[in-house]
């Protein structure tokens, strides 16, 4: 547990990171009104819920900052040092995916339990959104084993992953409703967790439940084992 140890204080510490993964979340859910964290279902209008969105881009770069000492690791040869211990390759990267991964669970249930009290949430649909922002934080992380292997220079790393959230932001549909955009913009984006994402949320705030949710959070599923497996070849070394 030493390296889950290490990669929390690590994540912790970075300023970004604990700005992004603990006050940004938590202000927007103060700040924002009803209407921007009710159900759509709930008054008809497909407008409402904004909240959720905005959320999850928060979530998607935060998640990928926690996970970012195993960047930081590789960049100043800290991983070889701890791989010429004890400690196998994938011990390495499990802890380090919980790493990122655990504080992310614990604030998706701050964020939900703050649903309950401030915003009336059931306590079924919060913990619908729980598990859609626990998976999307999970290929996130995927995502930052990806860039550990792509990019050396943290910086770079970090600039290239804001550009391709906001890519991913805007074709998956988190900065505009999946319903409004052309039937080829949403093909292409079906190609990114955040599309998936998305859409489990929309169906989740319009009818609640479905089998249609539940299909989009296996698709996350699928996305985070996949960027995982891809993440964790030892070229990342």
């Amino acid at each position: 547990m030493k390296v889950f140890n290490y990669a929390m204080r690590r994540g912790f510490t970075a300023p970004v990171s604990l700005i992004l993964n603990c006050l940004l979340p938590v202000v927007l859910m103060i700040v924002a009104n009803d209407y921007s964290f009710m159900m759509v279902n709930q008054y008809g209008d497909a407008d409402a819920g904004g909240g959720f969105f905005t959320l999850m881009l928060l979530l998607m770069f935060g998640a990928f900052m926690m996970a970012g000492s195993i960047q930081a690791d590789k960049r100043d040869g800290t991983t070889v040092r701890i791989l010429a211990g004890p400690i196998t390759f994938r011990s390495y990267l499990v802890q380090n995916f919980f790493a990122g991964l655990v504080p992310m669970i614990i604030l998706s249930f701050i964020l939900g339990g703050m649903g309950l009290v401030m915003y009336s949430w059931t306590v079924e649909f919060m913990l619908a959104v729980v598990l859609c922002y626990i998976l999307l934080s999970a290929t996130s992380i995927g995502l930052s084993f990806v860039w550990s292997i792509w990019f050396k220079d943290k910086e770079t790393a970090m600039v290239s992953f804001t550009f391709a959230m906001m890519l991913m932001g805007f074709m998956g549909g988190m900065l505009l409703p999946l319903g409004i955009m052309p039937a080829m913009l949403r093909n292409i984006g079906a190609v990114f967790p955040a599309h998936w994402a998305s859409r489990g949320m929309e169906e989740l705030l319009a009818y609640g439940i479905t089998a249609q949710y539940w299909l989009s959070m296996a698709a996350l599923v699928l996305f985070s084992a996949a960027l995982i497996l891809y993440g964790s070849r030892r070229r990342i070394v």
